[in-house]
């Protein structure tokens, strides 16, 4: 654990402000150094904002009613951005260096991504923690987009079935299921994955760090606001 203090002050430092004000890429890919110990964040923070300026852009020639659905394509069609259905619990899935890269990941490092360039275009997101399959709100329209599904919109009957997909019989319909939530649960919910990604792989010194960075969040999460970088 030791190699791994530095790692630990840069989480602390990023996630001590605000919710709203945390920089969610940032953090992500610190949190990647688990995998990555001398990971380099930089590069891939360039990378992000590289693409979501040229996608910006782009979308500043579109008609306002058709952004959103260029957004998508852009986003997943044309840059590639996909879902992992080979391999779902391979580390790398939460590692947002690799999701970059290789353009592919699981719900939630994907809808990191995919907020990032929505927010540098000027379209504001939030993330909605429905049950084993996080997903995006685009705000103005309030249309439900799965990112692991290419960004495909998706209504209460499709969420439905995602439920049935995963086990649950006869799935009734809650409001709760599509609440947003803030970064530091984005995160914490990015920590979880990686933690049962190791856990698979019977990796304990990679779980001992993963939740090493859980409890950080949650230290900085119950100082309270009143003791946040603002």
């Amino acid at each position: 654990m030791a190699r791994f203090r530095d790692t630990l002050l840069l989480f602390r430092d990023l996630i001590s402000r605000a919710d709203a004000d945390i920089n969610l890429p940032a953090a992500a890919l610190v949190m990647a150094r688990v995998h990555y110990p001398k990971l380099d964040i930089e590069p891939h923070l360039q990378l992000l904002e590289e693409i979501s300026t040229e996608t910006a852009e782009r979308l500043q020639a579109c008609e306002p009613a058709n952004r959103l659905a260029t957004l998508t394509e852009i986003v997943f069609s044309e840059l590639g951005f996909e879902g992992n259905t080979e391999d779902y619990y391979d580390p790398a899935n939460s590692c947002l260096n690799d999701v970059l890269e290789r353009r592919t990941g699981l719900p939630i490092s994907l809808a990191v991504v995919y907020m990032a360039i929505a927010e540098r275009c000027g379209r504001p997101t939030e993330g909605v923690g429905f049950p084993g399959h996080f997903i995006v709100r685009d705000i103005e329209t309030g249309i439900l987009l799965d990112p692991f599904g290419l960004g495909q919109p998706v209504g209460k009957d499709d969420l439905l079935a995602l439920l049935r997909h995963q086990g649950v019989e006869d799935p009734q319909w809650n409001d709760d299921f599509v609440t947003a939530v803030g970064q530091r649960d984005i995160l914490d919910r990015m920590l979880n994955n990686l933690r049962n990604a190791y856990q698979r792989r019977l990796d304990p010194e990679r779980i001992e760090e993963v939740e090493a960075l859980a409890r950080t969040l949650g230290e900085v999460g119950d100082e309270g606001p009143g003791t946040l970088v603002q």
